[in-house]
């Protein structure tokens, strides 16, 4: 059984986050984790509008936690998994995508200023899922499930309400999976939370594929009750 985190945020690509991608990978090293998913932010407000930068360079940069994960998770025996935290420009929701590649990437230029229906139907397409991050938290409402593979039902954020309770009722009514998270920006945030693989995954779309049908155990040790 291998223990792995699925919310994880890199200084390099995250301006909320505040440990880099190695001193990070080697924590949770330290502390049991066998794999970690890089879901770093992604959106407007992060890399700007579509006439401000140039769309190549947005990727490369927001890649450039997740490539320097993967080079210290190869030296330390850590799996590395590209994911994304994706924010649309209309409200304050944010999504956790699994399964990405950089040429994916690359062919859908300013994918955050579209809508959740028109990104779900092409992951859908591609083998890759969406889940809602912590949708009980303040400033966030619930999206539209049929557009959803699942949501986060632990946020393990020590400094905010995710309020798990109702994201795991909302789960289990809307029928969708649930997964576990700590949510890791800072020192403190590596609490235990994650998920436990029976084996590791081999690629993205096939972690993307055992989230989907719920082949792995959650593990939860903060509930992330903050403020």
């Amino acid at each position: 059984m291998t223990l792995t985190e699925l919310h994880f945020h890199t200084s390099e690509s995250s301006p909320c986050g505040k440990v880099p991608a190695k001193k990070g990978l080697t924590m949770y090293h330290e502390a049991g984790y066998g794999a970690v998913a890089i879901t770093d932010h992604f959106s407007r407000s992060v890399y700007g509008e579509r006439d401000d930068r140039d769309w190549p360079a947005v990727v490369e940069q927001f890649l450039k936690g997740y490539e320097e994960a993967r080079q210290v998770g190869r030296k330390l025996g850590v799996s590395v998994y590209l994911g994304m935290e994706l924010r649309f420009p209309y409200d304050e929701n944010d999504f956790l995508i699994y399964g990405l590649d950089k040429e994916y990437l690359l062919a859908r230029p300013w994918i955050y200023e579209l809508e959740l229906k028109q990104v779900y139907e092409d992951l859908k397409e591609h083998g890759m899922v969406i889940f809602q991050a912590h949708p009980f938290r303040k400033k966030c409402s619930r999206a539209n499930p049929s557009y959803l593979d699942g949501i986060e039902i632990i946020n393990g954020n020590p400094r905010h309400d995710s309020r798990n309770d109702l994201a795991s009722l909302w789960a289990r009514e809307q029928n969708l999976m649930g997964i576990c998270g700590s949510d890791f920006h800072q020192i403190e945030d590596l609490n235990g939370n994650g998920i436990y693989l029976e084996s590791l995954p081999k690629s993205d779309k096939e972690l993307a594929t055992r989230l989907k049908l719920g082949d792995f155990t959650m593990h939860v040790k903060r509930k992330g009750e903050g403020t």
